[in-house]
């Protein structure tokens, strides 16, 4: 097979997944990053990880990584649906979600797992530190080279490579070069993020409800989700058992939380203009008329960790560009809404997929035709699973589903 080298701009969960699926088939890589180092802002908090994206990460992890990506996530199993006055009531998520108490059904998809998003991050960093390029912002691509595509950056300095993919994101540089026309239309709902470390002193005031499992809390037009990352022993220690050459930072037990709904109900205007203290009061007044165990949980939320984000997203059909030694994956061209919790799955989906295609002897624009093919189909049901999750969750209390 010709020598191939992959350059990849993106160092988020899919490019690192994907860089660890080209190691792992000893193919050349490197990945670009414009952030100046790993830990230069918040990469957030709990994500949960469905069938898919544990099958991706199976197959491009090492076995001891996977496995410490296994360990590492939350023990918290239960799912529970309440109202505003922690009343239980039935529930409708998203039908993306699988809980983990499904685990008893062998007939069930496997169950979600809810992974700390900065921990993960480090699993997929580890064993690949030196190909990983912080500081390194992506300009543009001529993919008229004779060898191949030749890759700019605003430093202006140059890399040849095989193939290009963009895994820069929702505003990715990459797409807009490639296909201008495929920007995420804003769906004019947003997500408004937040987590209280769990301390005694919280616990006694919340219970043992909203510090363990996961609690969906329905209020009219819009819904909070509320997370219990409970872990079975520091993060550390269960790296130096599994994998001491990956280092975990440590991270306390912690409730994540997010609103989602749009824009006008959750009260949110500009989004830019948003810091931190009138997000804490933003939450302070949608949540006053709410019990006093949720008012406490959230009045106690870490003030550094606020933020909202607009909810972006792709038109289902997505957008074809010419076959070419560009590429792209992720919400780099399928952004979805987080109401279906499937976005980072699909992008974990699309990187497996990718790594397979680029490692298989033959032609390699035909390989990555076929990934592209394959990944508009998934990501297409991904999209639709994420719309039909937003109206789900953004529906009136008195809603009947059907």
């Amino acid at each position: 097979m010709q020598h191939r080298h992959v350059s990849i701009i993106g160092a988020g969960l899919g490019g690192l997944c994907l860089a660890q699926g080209l190691k792992r088939a000893g193919i050349a890589f490197d990945v670009y990053e414009r952030d100046p180092e790993a830990a230069a802002r918040n990469q957030g908090y709990r994500i949960r990880i469905n069938a898919d994206g544990q099958r991706a990460l199976a197959q491009c992890l090492p076995a001891h990584h996977y496995e410490l990506f296994r360990q590492s996530c939350s023990v918290s199993t239960q799912v529970r649906f309440l109202n505003h006055d922690m009343e239980p009531i039935e529930g409708r998520p998203a039908r993306s979600w699988q809980a983990a108490e499904a685990a008893g059904n062998l007939q069930a998809e496997v169950p979600d797992l809810s992974a700390n998003r900065q921990s993960l991050r480090e699993i997929l960093l580890s064993g690949i530190e030196e190909r990983v390029h912080f500081g390194a912002t992506f300009q543009r691509f001529d993919a008229s080279a004779e060898d191949g595509v030749r890759v700019r950056f605003e430093d202006g300095s140059e890399v040849a490579s095989t193939q290009l993919v963009g895994a820069d994101g929702v505003n990715s540089a990459v797409r807009s070069q490639l296909l201008p026309s495929a920007r995420p239309a804003d769906t004019g709902a947003v997500c408004l993020y937040g987590k209280s470390i769990i301390t005694a002193g919280l616990r006694n005031l919340i219970g043992t409800t909203l510090s363990t499992g996961t609690s969906v809390i329905f209020a009219d037009g819009f819904t909070a989700i509320l997370d219990a990352m409970q872990f079975s022993a520091p993060l550390p220690a269960i790296a130096a058992r599994l994998a001491p050459e990956c280092r975990l930072s440590p991270v306390h037990d912690y409730v994540y939380w997010a609103f989602i709904g749009p824009r006008a109900t959750l009260g949110v205007g500009a989004i830019g203009t948003l810091d931190p203290a009138r997000l804490a009061a933003l939450v302070a007044s949608l949540v006053h008329r709410w019990h006093p165990q949720l008012r406490a949980l959230f009045a106690h939320g870490d003030p550094g960790t606020l933020a909202a984000l607009p909810v972006r997203s792709a038109a289902p059909v997505i957008a074809t560009w010419r076959p070419g030694c560009v590429t792209l994956l992720g919400d780099a061209i399928h952004a979805m809404s987080p109401a279906g919790g499937v976005g980072a799955n699909t992008a974990l989906r699309d990187a497996a997929a990718l790594a397979e295609a680029i490692s298989a002897p033959g032609e390699l624009e035909h390989a990555v035709t076929t990934y592209e093919a394959a990944m508009r189909e998934w990501a297409q049901a991904a999209i639709l699973a994420s719309e039909d999750g937003a109206r789900r969750l953004f529906a009136t209390i008195n809603t009947s589903d059907a």
